[in-house]
């Protein structure tokens, strides 16, 4: 009995433990799945947070790309509003420019009111005072031209130039000359190479020759305030030592212009003036250099060696590198201003012309004798007192300012 009793607590025994181990199999496997699932769930919220984070990025990149495209889009207005600005302006620009060439044009078609109205009103009234086109017509013409200042061979040129051309156009009509007339004129004016060549880097000279009388102190008074308002460092040279009153003239100029005056005593070498004002062109980096000349050599071979000596200075400094000599002119004059031209253009090498004082004639014959019979250009014409009336040429405003 106590073995059967016995062998049943072993029995039992056995079984408990083998319940025991099954327990603590089961808790083991439990104990894996929890950290399975454990590690399963901390996955999942690595996850989670790689999805946040990527999700954040995301965010964030579109708040920059956002940004990036206000910022553009404010740009894009800026810049909208900018050209509408530029745009305004160029507008303006524009019938500003239109505005003051109308003006321009005005200005000098009142200003050359007794050219217009002395020999071209008369020279219209001929054309339209007759019925038919015939010899007659062409020596009136002949007749008003040569007391206009334009010369004998110039009236020559323009009356046989006019009778071809109005042939070749088949007109009839008298009235219907005066317009062929203008082109006619138009055609002996010089209209190229009438800009001053003053641009080139580093100094730039302009020799002014012309007599007393003429206006050459005040056309280089007035050159110089046109530069030094358009930037450029100016230098003069007050080579005319004959005159106390030139020298002081200029230097009036210059302190008007804002320009650099050299000068000597009265009396004393012009060619070393020439010599100093290049020379302090140089030290002063002077971008235009002004010379003005004697005028009151009467003696052509006087005249002649004068220029040649202030020439070889120039040429000196500057080499073969070409520079503006000008002759002023008043037109005024007629033939003898002409006259002078001739002298001047034998004796030294101008570059072209200015002619002085056409608000004053009502004639203005010698625009025309000079650009065809010295064939150089005229690149200014004086037309008032102020600075802004020393214009430069243009032959189509020139006609049309004194043909009506």
């Amino acid at each position: 009995m106590f073995k059967k009793i016995f062998g049943f607590g072993k029995n039992k025994s056995k079984a408990d433990e083998k319940i025991k181990v099954e327990d603590e199999r089961l808790k083991i496997k439990e104990l894996e799945e929890l950290k399975l699932k454990e590690k399963a769930e901390r996955e999942e919220l690595e996850k989670l947070k790689i999805k946040e984070e990527e999700e954040r990025k995301e965010l964030e990149e579109l708040k920059i790309k956002e940004e990036k495209e206000r910022k553009e889009l404010e740009r894009l207005k800026i810049k909208k509003v900018e050209n509408e600005i530029e745009i305004k302006k160029i507008e303006d620009s524009e019938k500003e420019e239109v505005s003051r060439k109308k003006g321009f044009f005005k200005s000098l078609k009142e200003k050359l009111e007794k050219t217009r109205e002395g020999l071209f009103g008369k020279m219209k009234k001929l054309f339209s005072g007759r019925s038919i086109i015939d010899e007659d017509m062409y020596e009136e013409l002949e007749d008003l031209l040569i007391q206009s200042d334009i010369g004998m061979d110039m009236t020559l040129k323009i009356v046989e130039k006019l009778e071809k051309e109005v042939k070749k156009r088949g007109i009839q009509d008298p009235n219907l000359v005066y317009d062929v007339l203008k082109d006619v004129m138009e055609g002996f004016l010089i209209s190229e190479g009438t800009e001053l060549e003053v641009d080139k880097p580093g100094m730039n000279i302009i020799l002014v020759v012309g007599v007393n009388g003429v206006g050459k102190t005040t056309t280089i008074g007035k050159l110089a305030a046109k530069f030094v308002k358009d930037g450029k460092k100016v230098v003069i040279g007050a080579g005319d030592t004959f005159r106390a009153a030139a020298i002081e003239q200029l230097e009036e100029w210059a302190d008007r212009a804002g320009a650099d005056i050299i000068k000597h005593e009265q009396g004393s070498d012009p060619g070393a003036v020439v010599f100093d004002t290049l020379k302090a062109g140089e030290n002063r980096d002077a971008d235009i250099v002004i010379i003005d000349t004697a005028g009151r050599l009467h003696n052509k071979n006087n005249l002649m060696k004068e220029l040649e000596k202030i020439n070889t200075i120039i040429k000196k400094h500057v080499g073969n590198i070409n520079y503006e000599s000008l002759l002023v002119i008043d037109g005024t004059t007629g033939q003898n201003g002409l006259n002078q031209a001739k002298v001047f253009n034998e004796v030294t090498k101008l570059s072209g012309f200015v002619v002085t004082k056409l608000d004053g004639t009502a004639k203005g014959g010698i625009v025309f004798a000079i650009s065809e019979e010295l064939k150089k250009p005229i690149k200014f014409i004086g037309v008032g007192e102020g600075i802004e009336d020393l214009r430069e040429f243009k032959s189509k405003e020139y006609i049309d300012a004194i043909f009506e």
